[in-house]
């Protein structure tokens, strides 16, 4: 009769080990835990002697004992399978490793663990688990917790769709990424990469837009998501308040002259859309009703939103040969001459438009002098009229009049 070896299941899989196998693993256990105990002894200790942190809570050396080993993993309620293995090189490289302005243990994080063995796994599924992990983040990062409560990540989150990103989903769990880039070089296509976890569509846009082909260049001036949609805040943008405020994300670099001077662009391009009828009705719904729907042209609608091109793309929105169907959007009679009447962004001058230029001076000059004319000659009738008055409130009563009067009352 044959005699089974004993079997032990490590990390989901069944190993038989023959007694010779068992003899030598067991005095390995036993010279391996003589080695170990000494050291997560005191490991606590010097670090309490020196100063250091709380002795009483784990290390990451201490939890990396375990959690270090290559396919360590546990299957979840919903049957999901958990990985539980950390890269020790990746921990050490993220934000949270020893380049950190403070100590991050694995317990500030997983903070219902405080040694072995770990309680039960506390949710049904990763993605519940995972959320309440976020919340997590708040202990540290306060302002930015308070920030997102009112995003549309946040709010959708409340509003039972869980797929909406949380802490983690952008910034990584073990491996989260740097955002400082005064304390740590960054790339920052590194953002746009995690938002296209999401949104992958517009993040392939955006990559063939002249923002993003600057961006993959490690140009630090072209916008990236968050110049638009900040990090913590950001707003639905398909409602009316964001629409309406569009045109002011989009004057942040394209007023500002020492900026676009780098790249002959003019800044005239906030200012003369602000002063035509789209920029102006624009400005009175986002003073008056901003969450009220304006059908008036904001940047995104000619220029597009992503996939944003030079004028002179063939493929441009804004390119002279499409401008007309980009009008006809709004307006389904444009034509030639509609799109030709329009100066682009452009303020009037004499080598360009010398017509319209010479009709804007015309107003310049016979406005003002028409408006001095009329107060000159109002103000010198007003004056007329009072000096008159004055004249007669103070003119002296004749005797004459005085008797005739007098006798007419005595007749």
């Amino acid at each position: 009769m044959s005699v089974r070896s004993p079997k032990f299941e490590v990390r989901g899989r069944w190993l038989g080990f023959s007694a010779f196998q068992k003899r030598n693993t067991q005095y390995a256990i036993r010279i391996t835990l003589l080695i170990l105990i000494p050291i997560l002894i005191l490991i606590p200790s010097i670090a309490h002697a020196q100063g250091g942190p709380d002795p009483n809570r784990p290390t990451n050396e201490q939890c990396l004992v375990c959690h270090e080993e290559p396919g360590l993993s546990m299957v979840l309620p919903s049957n999901e399978v958990l990985p539980l293995s950390i890269d020790p090189g990746i921990l050490a490289r993220s934000a949270h490793g020893p380049d950190a302005s403070e100590e991050v243990r694995c317990v500030d994080c997983h903070n219902d663990l405080n040694g072995y063995p770990h309680p039960p796994f506390p949710d049904v599924d990763f993605r519940t688990w995972q959320l309440k992990m976020s919340l997590v983040c708040g202990n540290c990062h306060e302002d930015q917790a308070v920030d997102r409560q009112d995003s549309v990540h946040a709010r959708l989150i409340a509003a039972g769709k869980f797929e909406a990103a949380s802490c983690s989903d952008c910034h990584g769990s073990h491996d989260v990424f740097w955002v400082d880039a005064e304390k740590h070089e960054v790339d920052r296509m590194d953002q746009v990469d995690a938002c296209a976890q999401c949104h992958r569509t517009i993040a392939d846009q955006y990559k063939l837009s002249v923002h993003g082909q600057e961006a993959l260049k490690g140009n630090p001036d072209v916008p990236v998501c968050s110049n638009c949609h900040p990090a913590h805040k950001i707003q639905d943008p398909r409602s009316a308040e964001f629409r309406l405020k569009s045109p002011e994300l989009c004057a942040e670099c394209h007023a500002d002259e020492e900026l676009m001077a780098k790249y002959d662009i003019s800044t005239d391009v906030f200012d003369t859309y602000v002063a035509d009828f789209h920029g102006t009705t624009v400005q009175i719904f986002e003073s008056v009703e901003p969450g009220v729907y304006t059908n008036k042209a904001v940047c995104s609608d000619c220029h597009g939103a992503h996939r944003i091109l030079p004028p002179t793309s063939v493929n441009s929105s804004v390119m002279s040969a499409n401008l007309v169907k980009t009008c006809q959007r709004c307006h389904p009679d444009a034509n030639e001459n509609f799109t030709k009447s329009w100066l682009g962004h452009y303020r009037p001058d004499w080598e360009k438009y010398p017509i319209v230029t010479a009709v804007q001076w015309f107003y310049y000059l016979v406005i003002p002098i028409t408006l001095g004319f009329f107060t000159i000659f109002v103000g010198t009738d007003i004056f007329r009229t009072l000096k008159n008055k004055l004249a007669r409130s103070q003119k002296p009563v004749d005797a004459g009049d005085d008797a005739s009067e007098g006798g007419e009352d005595n007749a």
